[in-house]
């Protein structure tokens, strides 16, 4: 994925250009990138940017009037045009067309204060040369990662591991906390990654490495109120979701020509659809399944209601002959991450095939029905959690469910005289969790602190990495985690965001007709019964295993792994190299494997978290450092 870097080196400044080179080589994935860069040997620092140059075109880096501060930026502001207007009524003037140089006046204006009334899904470096001060900071919600590894004397600073890790001296030692989390919730969790060295930059943060001192510290601009709800009626908190959902999906889409969307048959990019000014903006929809699936059947009734171009992309059967290419792929472009099934790698260039430099995604969309949130899913059972341990219980049983409850044995392996079985890998998961709801201390009603939890660990941690893949083609906006949109929602009474209540009122005002479109999650109309909802469920899941045509789901990982994919396990995790590096106990790897493989246990995503990161191993930690890391780039 395009982005920014920077490293500050005092104790050898003359080899900055080098390093910060082979940084930007490493994050420019194809030849069509706009790549801009500044080293200064006599300082010690260089700055580097990789762009799309799809939105937010103009040349960086950025230097002040009088070249004192430098400002690199990835991503784009929502509210620019406005944020703009409010600088130049404050005596600003700009010399181009341009997102990064509006942060910079913001800076030197408003300081810290700025980044607070500022929308939009963001990375910036800001340098200031007179006190030798770097400033790393990002949008709210943190949803373009921005790593770090802090060296005697040194830092680097970049939007992909692998570019930090260009500089060898930069530790490869991994986070027995950090792999942890992964192996217990699907992905990490506050600053942590998968190396000791490197940690992630928290949302709304405010990194501050003072060079002439050598000194680091990290803090937020930005914070969550732990204000419990407002009085509203129902009726009124619909009225304000109306209207802060259709200002939120304005401010993705208006003005934005070669515009997509990622359009299923579910609820989110339906929502969407439906309050975009059609006589302004005509999307093109793009849906993603197997031949015949009612995703592409959904999708495809819901385009021609509004009349939008539209194009179903087929999951054929030869994308497992090209598996292994996807996940290689994948590991790269995510750094070895994010836990992916790699159905949308061969959709990559599609989107760009057909006119699309922008794509929207429904992302975040669960903070308005929380009963449908994967893991994270909420029943009415949830709204009576009393305490801070019953909340504490109930985010640690249902986010490790689907990993490791049916793992015999201990999945790690001693480390450094230190056991670390499964009770540890528990414990260090849960303490990780722990600190993770600290944050939210205060929130009430209690079960609230899910939906925090939502959208600052796993809208970070995990979409934020899914954005990457699309990222490498294309510019990704959300409509959903918009900073009013997602204010409003943390206020709204729980009761209201667990079923279709919010979004089937939004539909009802602005676009009727998508109600009786079929829901593919429910397998029926929008506002239909319980009774309706349950039958049409069972119907679907009967169905689905009969394997009647269209009512297959988007793919059949956990029996591809069981079948054409068995070579490619077997080849990865019964490796030497995964059993004897020292981080998994082999014989629990080989369990796992052996029970998947004769359908005992259904180990899917354990299988896939356990390839992908021995592949990262493979590609990012044991290699010889070089300035092209993948075959494919």
């Amino acid at each position: 994925m395009p982005g920014i870097c920077a490293v500050i080196d005092n104790t050898q400044p003359a080899d900055v250009p080098t390093v910060l080179g082979r940084m930007v080589r490493r994050m420019t994935h194809h030849p069509w990138y706009v790549v801009g860069q500044r080293a200064d040997e006599s300082s010690g620092v260089g700055l580097g940017r990789v762009s799309l140059g799809l939105v937010n075109p103009a040349a960086q880096p950025v230097p002040a009037a009088d070249g004192r501060i430098v400002v690199v930026m990835d991503g784009e502001l929502v509210d620019y045009h406005q944020q703009r207007r409010t600088l130049e009524a404050a005596g600003c003037q700009f010399r181009a067309d341009s997102h990064a140089e509006v942060l910079l006046a913001g800076y030197r204006t408003g300081g810290k204060d700025f980044f607070r009334t500022v929308g939009g899904k963001f990375t910036a470096l800001i340098w200031d040369a007179r006190r030798r001060r770097l400033i790393a900071t990002n949008d709210r919600f943190g949803m373009k990662p921005l790593y770090y590894a802090r060296l005697p004397g040194r830092l680097l600073v970049a939007s992909e591991i692998k570019a930090i890790l260009a500089d060898p001296a930069v530790s490869r030692k991994p986070s027995m906390r950090g792999i942890s989390q992964f192996f217990a919730y699907g992905h990490y969790l506050a600053d942590d990654t998968s190396l000791a060295a490197v940690r992630l930059l928290p949302p709304a943060g405010w990194l501050v490495f003072d060079a002439a001192e050598d000194r680091l510290s990290v803090d937020r601009y930005w914070q969550f109120s732990t204000a419990g709800p407002q009085k509203c009626k129902p009726h009124e908190w619909l009225d304000r979701l109306d209207v802060a959902f259709k200002r939120a999906v304005d401010r993705t889409v208006l003005d934005t020509p070669r515009l997509g969307l990622a359009l299923s048959g579910g609820l989110d990019a339906r929502t969407i659809l439906a309050v975009i000014d059609h006589d302004r903006v005509r999307p093109t929809t793009v849906a993603m399944g197997i031949e015949g699936c009612r995703d592409h059947r959904s999708a495809t009734e819901l385009a021609a209601l509004v009349n939008c171009p539209h194009h179903n992309y087929v999951l054929r059967s030869d994308f497992l002959d090209h598996f292994e290419k996807h996940l290689d792929r994948m590991v790269y472009l995510t750094d070895g991450q994010y836990l992916s099934q790699c159905i949308v790698m061969p959709t990559l260039p599609f989107y760009r095939e057909h006119g699309i430099d922008v794509l929207l995604r429904g992302h975040a969309g669960e903070l308005m029905h929380m009963n449908k949130a994967y893991n994270f899913s909420i029943s009415r059972r949830e709204l009576g959690i009393q305490s801070e341990a019953g909340l504490e219980d109930w985010a640690f049983s249902h986010l490790r469910a689907y990993m490791l409850e049916a793992v015999d044995g201990p999945l790690l392996a001693p480390r450094h005289g230190v056991e670390v079985d499964a009770v540890d890998v528990d414990a260090l998961a849960r303490d990780s969790l722990r600190q993770c709801l600290q944050e939210s201390a205060g929130m009430e009603p209690l079960v609230q602190r899910i939906w925090h939890l939502f959208i600052t660990q796993r809208s970070r941690r995990e979409t934020a990495l899914s954005l990457m893949k699309f990222g490498s083609q294309v510019e990704t906006r959300l409509p959903y985690i918009d900073n009013e949109l997602v204010d409003l929602l943390m206020a709204v009474p729980p009761g209201m965001k667990l079923g279709e209540t919010i979004q089937a009122d939004i539909l009802r005002r602005r676009r009727p007709e998508f109600l009786d479109v079929i829901n593919v999650n429910t397998g029926t109309r929008m506002g239909a019964g319980r009774t309706a909802r349950k039958w049409a469920g069972l119907r679907q899941k009967v169905l689905a295993k009969l394997q009647v045509r269209g009512y297959q789901p988007y793919e059949r990982l956990g029996l591809w792994l069981r079948r054409e994919l068995v070579p490619l396990v077997e080849r990865i995790l019964l490796d030497d190299r995964c059993l004897e590096r020292g981080i998994f106990q082999p014989d629990t790897v080989r369990s796992v494997v052996r029970q998947h493989f004769r359908n005992q246990r259904n180990h899917t995503f354990l299988i896939m978290a356990l390839m992908i990161f021995e592949l990262a191993q493979r590609k990012f930690v044991d290699e010889t450092p070089t300035d092209n890391l993948s075959s494919s780039s």
